[in-house]
């Protein structure tokens, strides 16, 4: 997905205040989904493949993707150590009104925060919310409330709240400058993250930046071992990286080349080697992606 995949978006995040920039540059990522429906396979993660696309796209080193359950001293474990060897962390899910939805006190306890009503998001709430609580209605009017009682620092090192979306009320929030906890429904995850690149982007050297090229070929992966073997060991001094997938159901493998952008021209002579050697095709991301539906 393009950087700019949701101009509007983009747009709209422009009000983040210069407060909310962190200034530590970013290179690595990590991603942390959270939920038991997860992992009994009640529902399918898909925000992990948004954000190894997304941190692709933008030039940062996504290097560990985790799911663990709804339980408070994995969530604290979690974070702390995702925090302590990753620039950008993002958490996915366990936000809402019910018992089960422990992300926020659990990142709080990681760091040793209290938490704390957030009048603004209470307003925003009010304001933006689709849906209305009976105001006699006080257990469900506490419930609703729990989404609005978030981690509080005393600076904004400590935590931090990004209205990433102009029209939703939720807030992203960043604790510790590391970790962003957003929801886990996919279409309010993707929405707040892309409404992140103003407060992110900045903070990405332009030199991380990489390209990804692609050779289609019909030879099969135990006949281009040896040679893709060789070929990695030659331009490892260049930080590529050179992968084989196999689309089984029409036959044919891929071959991909990845590596910063300044290379590029040197990757572009490898596609026509790995062609020549393999009887090959250099084809597009997009066209790679129809193999593998078929």
């Amino acid at each position: 997905m393009p950087i700019f995949a949701y101009p509007r978006l983009f747009a709209l995040s422009l009000h983040i205040s210069k407060r909310a920039m962190a200034t530590h540059s970013l290179s690595t990522a990590a991603c942390l989904i959270i939920g038991d429906e997860v992992l009994n396979g009640k529902i399918r993660d898909v925000n992990s493949y948004t954000f190894a696309k997304y941190c692709f796209e933008i030039g940062l080193d996504l290097k560990r993707v985790e799911v663990i359950s709804d339980e408070e001293h994995e969530i604290v474990e979690a974070a702390q150590r995702l925090a302590k060897n990753y620039d950008f962390v993002v958490t996915s899910g366990g936000i809402g009104p019910t018992h089960d939805d422990i992300t926020y006190q659990s990142i709080a306890k990681a760091f040793n925060l209290p938490l704390v009503l957030h009048e603004e998001t209470v307003k925003r709430m009010k304001r933006l919310g689709r849906r209305r609580i009976d105001p006699n209605d006080l257990e469900a009017g506490k419930a609703q409330m729990r989404m609005a009682t978030l981690p509080k620092g005393n600076t904004t090192t400590e935590t931090d709240i990004i209205y990433s979306l102009e029209n939703s009320w939720v807030p992203v929030v960043c604790v510790a400058s590391k970790i962003y906890i957003l929801p886990g429904i996919p279409q309010l995850f993707n929405g707040l993250l892309f409404g992140l690149q103003p407060h992110i982007l900045p903070r990405i050297p332009a030199s991380q930046r990489k390209q990804r090229l692609l050779v289609a070929t019909r030879k099969a992966e135990s006949e281009m071992a040896s040679f893709l073997t060789k070929l990695q060991e030659r331009v490892n001094d260049k930080d590529i990286k050179i992968g084989s997938y196999p689309h089984m159901s029409a036959g044919i493998n891929t071959v991909s080349i990845i590596g910063k952008e300044q290379y590029l021209g040197y990757m572009k002579g490898l596609v026509k080697e790995i062609e020549e050697a393999l009887e090959g095709k250099e084809v597009s991301v997009e066209e790679e992606a129809k193999l593998s539906l078929r």
